[in-house]
């Protein structure tokens, strides 16, 4: 395709028939530095020396990072990051964007970040430093032992568990008790009951105490308030409230008076009596959870000693839970004769001992009791039922050993010298 020259500045000779090379009004110029500015049609010519397309260029190139910084993710959260909010879970996708598991955008990358601050987002290992001294101050709950001193409990999962669970079971006793002095308060008569049945031991007799405080008295009854006078007079013992001081008390016209007097010494006597059985009932349970407590106490002190009924306790044992060998102390053991961790069929808490006496056989049960029934008759202890056991096994050891220690008695013959006994027999 030919060169145009749009400006007119060129001059061309036009090529004559044959070979342009040989035509001598054909000049070549060959030198860039001399050759006009020519835009070609055909994508040639010379290079741009002003410029201008390194300028081009320049802005092409400016265009391109323009473009990645657009690209880039305004947050610098990395791409699977998982985000629950209210129950549901998204997730931060290539581009930035919150979406959900269906790949739709919750949230775009631009938002993501102040969305984020303005929920008071945190992040799961940001609770890494959790331990028992931040869960005891969070709850606020310090757990006593028997003598009221604070338990320990071990700075991992399974002393947090254990702290966690003392404190439901605290709670769930003080609602307990809470419920239990309701019932009391919107029932008065039942909880005299209950104090009257903790002093003597059984309801009979409860219904003979009386409430005279509901006694309204009419003036114009002398029969009542006769009987209200003998009533008192038979109560207190007095024999001055006898039928002559009656007859004068009508005569004066003070037998009302008397009456009503008579009455609140009544009504009065039956509010000592109701306090009185009260306070023994207190005084019963506290000494209920004194010998409780003293029990449980000797309990701990015979099991540190490690010596009972002339056994010696090992410090630690090994038993097999479920395939797995797991070491036990002393403590352990405690806890199992004590402590109550299990739950029956009814909801009710018992310790790991009753439970496994749950799963005894009759005839296993039997047993036991024969063999406390045995040590009783004969005055011995466990211990002689180990020394029995001992020297049972040591006499199947014995019979065992003297079994091995049969000499087996073997005949030599031993052959003489040919001028010798040829007879002589050896023993051994």
């Amino acid at each position: 395709m030919p060169d145009i020259d749009f400006e007119g500045t060129q001059q061309i000779t036009p090529p004559q028939e044959g070979n342009a090379g040989n035509n001598p009004n054909v000049k070549e110029n060959n030198n860039p530095a001399t050759q006009e500015e020519t835009t070609h049609l055909s994508g040639g010519g010379t290079d741009d020396v002003t410029g201008k397309n390194n300028e081009n260029n320049a802005n092409n190139q400016g265009g391109e990072n323009n473009n990645e910084e657009q690209n880039q993710i305004p947050h610098d959260i990395e791409e699977g990051t998982e985000v629950e909010y209210d129950g549901t879970v998204y997730k931060i996708n290539n581009k930035g964007d919150l979406v959900n598991d269906k790949g739709e955008v919750f949230k775009e990358a631009k938002d993501v970040k102040q969305w984020l601050e303005d929920n008071g987002a945190t992040d799961e290992a940001d609770n890494s430093d959790i331990s028992i001294d931040s869960v005891k101050e969070s709850f606020g709950v310090d757990i006593t032992d028997e003598n009221g001193k604070s338990v320990e409990f071990t700075n991992d999962a399974a002393g947090i568990k254990a702290y966690v669970d003392a404190v439901f079971e605290l709670k769930s006793n003080e609602i307990q008790q809470g419920a239990i002095n309701k019932l009391y308060n919107d029932n008065p008569l039942l909880k005299q009951f209950v104090d009257y049945v903790t002093i003597k031991g059984t309801p009979k007799g409860f219904g003979e105490i009386p409430d005279r405080s509901v006694i309204e008295l009419d003036k114009d009854n002398e029969n009542q308030l006769e009987a209200v006078i003998r009533m008192a007079a038979q109560e207190f013992g007095n024999k001055s409230l006898n039928e002559n001081y009656i007859k004068y008390l009508k005569s004066t016209g003070s037998l009302y008076d008397e009456a009503k007097a008579q009455l609140e010494a009544l009504v009065a006597k039956d509010v000592q009596t109701r306090k009185n059985i009260e306070a023994q009932a207190a005084a019963a349970r506290q000494q209920e959870e004194a010998d409780i407590q003293e029990y449980w106490t000797n309990v701990d002190k015979a099991i540190k000693e490690r010596r009972i009924g002339g056994y010696l306790l090992p410090e630690t044992i090994v038993k097999e839970v479920n395939g797995q060998k797991i070491t036990y102390k002393l403590d352990d053991f405690y806890a199992y004769v004590s402590k109550g961790t299990e739950v029956d069929a009814n909801g009710n808490k018992m310790t790991g001992y009753s439970r496994d006496l749950n799963k005894l056989t009759d005839k296993e049960l039997l047993e036991r009791e024969l063999l406390d029934a045995w040590l009783l008759w004969t005055g011995g202890s466990y211990k002689d039922l180990v020394d029995m056991a001992i020297k049972e096994e040591g006499v199947h050891r014995l019979v065992a050993k003297s079994k091995e220690n049969r000499t087996q008695r073997h005949i030599k013959i031993n052959k003489p010298a040919q001028s010798g006994d040829k007879t002589k027999l050896v023993f051994e």
